[in-house]
């Protein structure tokens, strides 16, 4: 049972009221008779005598020790020294990728310990590695070039005539992600997501510009040089105005089927020296989806529309992609170009490598 402080305080008064002093001048005190007087100061309370003498006991030296009858707060651990936290700096200075456990493991300090430490005293937080794109050391002048033909060129007139292409596969189930898919329960249900053996998916092209998107384009089989030319271009070249075709321009990125000798004169036929692609001038730089406004905007928001309710026809799929390019209005597509200025910005800041993380 739990004992109040008027309680607590009775039994210390008693204790020591109860005191005798002996033939040598020594006080003798008795728990007994402070049990005896407790009981009869609280006849209501049923209590194991044993249990009372115990907690009797337990007061005195408390209040011997504290000069207190409550219970004061615990103090807990002792602090970390200076030496420890020096420790832990070091190991993870040279190795900022450890985990906790293994900092624990090899310093020999507790798990919580070295958490607090971190983040307390050395005020260190866990950050998600993202994954990007690779690049090679050639790519970095090539991008360079790009960024610069691109800020000496393309004003908000001519992106506006100007298309960036490219494509991208929608799957009809999506993706599941199984470090984030949880069925929280009291036992495991053993809850388990069906996966066709071969999944169902679409190949979608498209063409945007600053203020129009022409797609979705689909295809079902992978593009070979005559698939491009025949189902993609000769469709996307159909829907272009005269303005368009006279002063915009045409980017493709270095995909086999795009930079064969028969697409490249095909599409030159129609854009002259105005075509931004591998092999030709202006050059469009390998392994820089950061810079294609597809890659880096529409297609993931159109993913993440489309996946947001279950498809379960390659026809539901197809649609939902139509109705997401539908909505696809002026003033996205003006965000999406200033977002690609800043992009080209930063990409020549950083010399033509990786600008994400001043995003």
């Amino acid at each position: 049972m739990g004992y109040t402080l008027e309680q607590n305080t009775f039994i210390v008064m008693s204790y020591y009221r109860n005191g005798t002093l002996n033939a040598d001048g020594e006080w003798v005190y008795s728990v007994q008779a402070c049990k005896d007087e407790y009981l009869a100061k609280f006849p209501e309370l049923n209590i194991e005598e044993q249990s009372l003498m115990t907690h009797i006991k337990r007061i005195v030296d408390r209040f011997n020790s504290t000069g207190n009858v409550s219970q004061g707060k615990s103090p807990g651990r002792p602090p970390v020294s200076e030496e420890v936290v020096e420790d832990l700096r070091e190991r993870m200075e040279q190795s900022p990728k450890k985990s906790l456990s293994k900092l624990s493991l090899q310093s020999g300090v507790p798990y919580t310990t070295c958490q607090k430490v971190l983040k307390r005293t050395l005020h260190m937080h866990p950050y998600k590695v993202s994954s990007i794109h690779e690049l090679k050391p050639a790519d970095y002048p090539r991008r360079v070039a790009y960024c610069e033909w691109f800020q000496n060129n393309m004003n908000n007139r001519i992106l506006d005539l100007s298309f960036f292409s490219d494509e991208a596969w929608f799957h009809l189930n999506g993706y599941v992600n199984s470090q984030n898919y949880r069925v929280w329960s009291a036992e495991n249900p053993f809850v388990f997501e069906e996966r066709p053996l071969h999944s169902v998916k679409v190949g979608v092209w498209l063409a945007v510009s600053r203020r129009r998107v022409i797609g979705p384009i689909f295809f079902h089989n992978t593009i070979n040089s005559a698939r491009y030319r025949e189902q993609i271009l000769e469709v996307f070249l159909n829907h272009l105005d005269d303005e368009e075709l006279e002063f915009g321009y045409f980017q493709q990125d270095g995909a086999p089927a795009h930079k064969t000798m028969e697409n490249l004169r095909y599409l030159q036929e129609f854009y002259g020296d105005r075509i931004i692609s591998q092999n030709l001038n202006p050059e469009w730089p390998a392994r820089s989806p950061d810079l294609t406004p597809l890659d880096y905007s529409i297609f993931g928001w159109m993913k993440d529309n489309i996946y947001k309710h279950r498809l379960h026809t390659l026809e539901e799929l197809m649609d939902a992609i139509i109705h997401c390019c539908q909505n696809i209005d002026v003033v996205m597509l003006e965000n999406i170009f200033e977002n690609k200025k800043r992009r080209v910005a930063l990409c020549l800041q950083q010399n033509g490598e990786h600008f994400q993380h001043l995003l």
